[in-house]
């Protein structure tokens, strides 16, 4: 046989799949396109049957490519014999294209967790196949072997490295060319499948998988099937033919041992047949396949997106063929194997980093049981299920497994305080792939009480702490949010944090005086955040000495932020000696330039930029973030006197930086839209298109805003549509409106499907509405319960709206800012007042991990 492409009918499919690729159709757009079937378009584009003219013309028209060379490569093919015909009665196996690559033992891959199951694992099909340079060595045999010349590989690495898959890709040009596969497929009768090897034709591929089961079966079996393999591959008259295995490295080093002179030597005709033909697979991805790997899943592939996500150290095959199989264990897990992984999928969900501690998993693992199966355990169950749950599957991968922490390397003779790590005892690692199959499938979902007492009691990390109390104040738990947080003694850059938020919610619900209490309890205790909010209340009453006291102890214990509070009082008080003894150790604490110090204690004018400067500086400590785009600001020239512009900038990767706190927007509007347009030009920022969308529309400039709002959606900002919307049905607008919102839907803005349901209320379009509120259960997501509970309380079902409102708790729907001095923009369009004022009188101490209303505390 002549080259590859030397066979027209495979020259013909080759040029369909490449027009195919470089138009960036998928096999569905092509059949829409053409309208043949699959069957047909498949056929054709694998080279399995000569198409017929209409079939060619029509791909040929889809595909935007010349027919004529099409037309005169299927009539060469129309000419030459079928496979059939040439390999005669004695063939075996079947056309490679009949083959599915699953039934060759290609591992599933598993899938992006977005579209997971929620019960078992059904492939949906293998991600993009990344070339490594094994890849390459293996084409050069494929190559050979389609020029005539008979060849063998042996792929030799670990469990799930990509072995198989990596066969499966370099024999599709072979397909193409009409080529059949054989697989021994009996074990049971290896007599039977040695005696094939006799009958098989040219143009085949022997697949060898896992040749181990092959080559060093019993017997003798292993040596006489390799001394046949020999003769089939070095024998010109039975030609081409193409044989592949796969093997682990501890299979192929037992094959190539050499035994001591005098021993038996069980492998020699093994090591032979395989000695010059093994092709090592690495374990992990380089940094070039991941490059690869990247751009694949820049331009759609889930699978590959995901597992980059979960595995950045290069161990992409092991986790793509794993994962399926991790997905299996998980969903047959015994009860109590279960419990530990789900509590576990919640801890990494909840903020929880990857090292939880042993105690911590037996004791959150209780109430994720049922009353019946936690009555049923056993005395060790907790040492079965981690028993259990440390048996690996493919790619050497386990559900949990324990992880060890390293002893710290100190030089000798210093001596360091003992981390959390080490006095926490034995910690555990959820598998990557479960961790984030979990985040979606328990994402509506609010841990038992176990989990949080647990948490409390056995996490030591002070941040894992914090975060899971946050993850407990977005849950409305209150009562684990303030004590969490409370245990993490971590204190915010506002020094408010969580327990500021619980104790505003308990202030909202009108428990002035338990809030009091609360608060100075913690300030008596040294809490920070505390003292802090002590000092706000003073000040606001105009208390300024008590809240210069409360300051003081803030500052006293390390707080940055209360330092610089206090600096700014007295400074305020006109006190200069004070304050500049106070600028001195803000310029210690927060390391600032000792040119600033004039800038930080005098109320001067004059030198705009230092004070500019001085402020940027401080910013950060006040618990706001400070960043200004370009600013003229005047001097006097030091040579002459002259005035002097200078322009400040501030830049992101040289790029400038828009924000929407600014302080100048108010202050010189044509300077902001100027600088804004100037920075959607350079860098497309979504912050300065919304600015913009908002701006042209407060002008009455609705067309140009819908330009700048349609470019903050495609930016990921979608709510400026719903906002522009707005602005269309205030004006009476109402099909400009709508348009605009369902777009907004689509790109993602979950606020926009209750406006929508205004809109449509206000057009008469009733019936409309009921359907929408299917869409917004069928949603799924966090976001749609509290929208499905905004529209039945409108509609007067208290009951209803509760209940939703519960469930949008449950999953952790409020933002920090919910409870705090805003809401998000989903909540702020009617909403927040009666979501706010409702779940305060509802559940006014927060709610249980059951979701019932906790007790006063």
């Amino acid at each position: 046989m002549g080259d590859v492409h030397e066979d027209p009918l495979a020259e013909l499919a080759l040029r369909l799949r490449t027009l195919r690729a470089q138009r960036g159709l998928q096999m569905g757009g092509l059949q829409q396109r053409t309208g043949l079937g699959r069957t047909t378009v498949s056929q054709a584009l694998n080279g399995q049957v000569v198409p017929s003219e209409t079939t060619l013309v029509a791909l040929a028209k889809a595909l935007g490519a010349d027919v004529g060379p099409m037309l005169a490569l299927r009539e060469a093919a129309v000419r030459i014999p079928p496979v059939q015909d040439f390999v005669g009665e004695a063939v075996r196996g079947r056309p490679i294209s009949d083959w599915d690559p699953l039934d060759l033992e290609v591992h599933p891959a598993a899938p992006a967790p977005s579209v997971a199951p929620a019960r078992a694992y059904s492939p949906s099909g293998l991600p993009g196949y990344v070339h490594r340079p094994h890849d390459e060595d293996l084409a050069r045999c494929v190559a050979a072997a389609a020029n005539g010349a008979s060849q063998m590989a042996v792929l030799i690495g670990s469990s799930s490295t990509g072995k198989t898959r990596a066969c499966w890709e370099a024999i599709q040009p072979l397909a193409a060319a009409g080529w059949w596969l054989w697989r021994p497929f009996d074990l049971t009768r290896l007599e039977a499948a040695l005696a094939e090897i006799d009958q098989l034709g040219p143009r085949t591929v022997v697949w060898l998988n896992e040749a181990q089961h092959y080559l060093g079966a019993g017997h003798g079996f292993g040596e006489r099937l390799s001394a046949a393999l020999a003769t089939l591959v070095s024998d010109p008259s039975r030609g081409p033919v193409l044989i592949l295995g796969t093997l682990w490295p501890e299979h192929a080093n037992r094959y190539m041992a050499v035994p001591h002179p005098g021993q038996t030597d069980p492998h020699a005709q093994v090591r032979a047949l395989i000695a010059n033909r093994r092709i090592n697979v690495p374990d992990k991805f380089d940094a070039a396949a991941i490059a690869a790997a990247q751009a694949l899943a820049d331009a759609g592939d889930q699978q590959l997106a995901a597992a980059l996500e979960r595995t950045p150290d290069g161990n992409l095959a092991q986790d793509l063929a794993g994962g399926p199989e991790l997905l299996h264990r998980y969903h047959t897990a015994q009860p109590a194997a279960r419990a530990v992984l789900q509590a576990a999928m919640d801890a990494r969900r909840l903020g929880a980093g990857v090292r939880l501690p042993l105690a911590f998993l037996e004791g959150a693992a209780e109430d994720y049981l049922t009353d019946i199966e936690y009555d049923a355990l056993p005395d060790d169950w907790f040492e079965e299920a981690l028993a259990d749950l440390a048996r690996p599957v493919h790619g050497n991968l386990a559900p949990l497994r324990r992880i060890r922490t390293r002893n710290p390397r100190q030089a000798p003779g210093v001596t360091s305080p003992v981390s959390a790590n080490q006095k926490r005892g034995p910690v555990y690692r959820l598998a990557d792939y479960l961790e984030q199959y979990g985040r979606h499938e328990r994402t509506l979902l609010c841990p038992p009480a176990s989990f949080w007492h647990s948490a409390h009691d056995h996490i030591t990390d002070s941040d894992d702490l914090a975060q899971i109390a946050q993850e407990a104040l977005h849950r409305y738990r209150l009562y684990w949010a303030f004590y969490l947080h409370r245990a993490s003694g971590v204190c915010g850059p506002t020094g408010g944090g969580t327990q500021t938020c619980v104790v505003r919610m308990r202030q909202t619900a009108g428990d002035a005086a338990g809030v009091d209490a609360l608060v100075r309890h913690e300030a008596d205790a040294g809490s920070i955040w505390a003292l802090l909010w002590l000092a706000a209340c003073q000040e606001n009453a105009g208390e300024r000495e008590r809240a210069e006291h409360y300051l003081k102890k803030a500052a006293d214990a390390g707080h940055v932020g209360a330092l610089v509070r206090l600096l700014a009082l007295r400074r305020d008080a006109r006190d200069t000696q004070d304050a500049e003894n106070l600028a001195r150790r803000v310029v210690d604490a927060t390391g600032s330039p000792q040119d600033l110090l004039p800038s930080m204690f005098l109320r001067t004018k004059g030198d705009e930029l230092k004070t500019l400067k001085c402020s940027k500086r401080l910013a950060p400590y006040m618990g706001y973030i400070w960043a200004a785009p370009q600013r003229r600001v005047t001097t006097q020239s030091a040579e002459d006197g002259t005035p002097t512009e200078i322009r400040m900038e501030f830049t992101v990767d040289g790029a400038p930086l828009m924000t929407a706190r600014n302080p100048w927007f108010d202050e010189d509007p044509e300077e902001a839209e100027h600088h804004a347009r100037q920075v959607v030009e350079v860098s497309g920022d979504s912050d300065a298109s919304i600015f913009l969308a908002h701006l042209r529309a407060k002008s009455g400039d609705l067309p140009e805003a819908e330009v700048f709002a349609r470019r903050a959606a495609e930016l990921g900002e979608p709510d400026t549509l719903v906002d522009l919307a707005l602005w269309y049905s205030k004006g009476g607008e109402y099909e400009k409106s709508k348009e605009l919102l369902r777009d907004a839907i689509s790109a993602g803005a979950s606020d926009a499907l209750v406006e929508l349901a205004d809109v449509l209320r206000q057009t008469g379009e009733e019936d409309s509405i009921e359907d929408l509120v299917q869409q917004i259960t069928h949603l799924g997501n966090a976001s749609s319960y509290i929208l499905l509970a905004h529209l039945r309380y409108r509609a007067g079902e208290v009951e209803k709206a509760q209940s939703l409102t519960r469930q949008a708790a449950d999953a952790g729907v409020f933002p920090d800012t919910f409870f705090s001095d805003g809401v998000e923009p989903w909540l702020r369009e009617g909403a927040e007042p009666w979501l706010v004022d409702n779940m305060t009188a509802w559940w006014p101490y927060g709610l249980d991990p059951d979701g019932t209303p906790t007790k006063p505390w």
